[in-house]
């Protein structure tokens, strides 16, 4: 069965095809012709034969009801997708099991994300009333930052025909943006000489004496155990005057550098253990994952461990408009800077917030 498409679409799908784009589901039937560059784009487009800079309604092959910019930008989001897939396949997304992420709709400055504990539930009397419940919300805020800049298409990229540049911008995009959240996930087990941001009751997210989240043992087997007997019995966050029963939840998770990542893996992942003809269940057996590395690590002896934030989240990733970052094409075929400086300008940007919502899923060892 043949697809009947309008030229708009033929020239997307094949812009698509160009760039090395996976195709909208609406366009994978068709077959367009090939496009030999962005070259030839630019001039189907526009009409701009001359280089001159603009559109010519005269010399366009097509009127579409989308300019050559808005194309452009389709195309590029779904290559910023397809990137940011593909280094999550690779690990650069490692911080992924490690937050919670919250979409908000505005900007201001983020409160009240978790919500405390109730202790028990009281009991009720028959006939008698109901009671408030203590709730207490966490006092921890995050400031939203935004992150980007802008790329320039120029007209003598589009005349020397530079495809191949065309299609790294989205991916490079994509892997500084990754870099970005990265950086600022890591900072929170990094910063401070390793103890992390001062958090509202004015101690660092890893300390000793209030938080009892803050170890100096090399990583090893009676370590990972400690560490997670350290997150079971944090007590929860309840209101004044309630009494506080324990997290009661083990560490999941542990984060390293590079050099202990077979360290890690050789404490979590072993199936069985083998001793004088007898095998015994490995008891701190973790999931295949449990061991994530982390690139911010700079010292090759420092470990943290995490509970499952899905069950207590320690670390909020805010996002405004997406945890991916957006492509923005400011500029139409007819004005902007493609007159004023003979370049389409392609803007990235990135509203994201990171902080610790509560310390106590987190554990962090700053071994000497």
């Amino acid at each position: 069965m043949s697809v009947i498409a309008n030229p708009e679409d033929q020239v997307n799908a094949a812009l698509h095809d160009l760039l090395g784009a996976a195709r909208p589901r609406e366009l994978e039937g068709l077959q367009p012709a090939r496009l030999s560059g962005i070259r030839e784009l630019y001039t189907l487009m526009t009409g701009d034969m001359g280089f001159t800079g603009g559109y010519h309604r005269e010399h366009a092959q097509f009127a579409a009801t989308s300019n050559l910019p808005g194309l452009l930008k389709n195309a590029m989001n779904k290559l910023i997708l397809d990137q940011w897939q593909e280094l999550g396949r690779s690990g650069y997304r490692w911080w992924e099991p490690l937050v919670q992420v919250e979409h908000f709709n505005n900007l201001q400055e983020i409160t009240g994300v978790l919500v405390g504990e109730v202790t028990v539930l009281p009991s009720v009397s028959e006939g008698a009333a109901y009671t408030e419940l203590a709730v207490k919300d966490s006092a921890e805020t995050g400031s939203w930052g935004k992150y980007g800049g802008y790329v320039g298409l120029t007209l003598e990229m589009f005349e020397r025909d530079e495809t191949h540049k065309l299609r790294q911008y989205p991916r490079k995009l994509a892997s500084a943006a990754l870099r970005r959240i990265s950086a600022l996930v890591g900072a929170i087990f990094t910063s401070n000489n390793g103890v992390g941001p001062v958090m509202s009751d004015t101690y660092n997210v890893f300390e000793s004496a209030h938080h009892a989240n803050l170890g100096t043992s090399a990583l090893s087997s009676a370590a990972w155990e400690a560490a997670g007997k350290a997150i079971y019995n944090q007590p929860m966050a309840v209101a004044s005057g309630g009494s506080a029963p324990k997290l009661a939840l083990d560490a999941r998770y542990l984060l390293v550098p590079r050099d202990l990542r077979l360290t890690g893996m050789n404490i979590l992942y072993p199936s069985f253990a083998h001793e004088s003809n007898i095998f015994a269940e490995n008891m701190q057996k973790g999931q295949m994952g449990d061991v994530i590395t982390c690139p911010e690590f700079s010292d090759a002896n420092d470990w943290a461990a995490l509970a499952d934030p899905r069950l207590a989240p320690g670390i909020i990733l805010g996002e405004r408009f997406g945890v991916l970052p957006e492509i923005i094409i400011a500029d139409s075929g007819a004005n902007g800077a493609l007159f004023t400086n003979d370049e389409i300008r392609m803007k990235v940007r990135h509203w994201v917030s990171v902080f610790v919502a509560d310390y106590r899923p987190l554990y962090k060892a700053n071994v000497a």
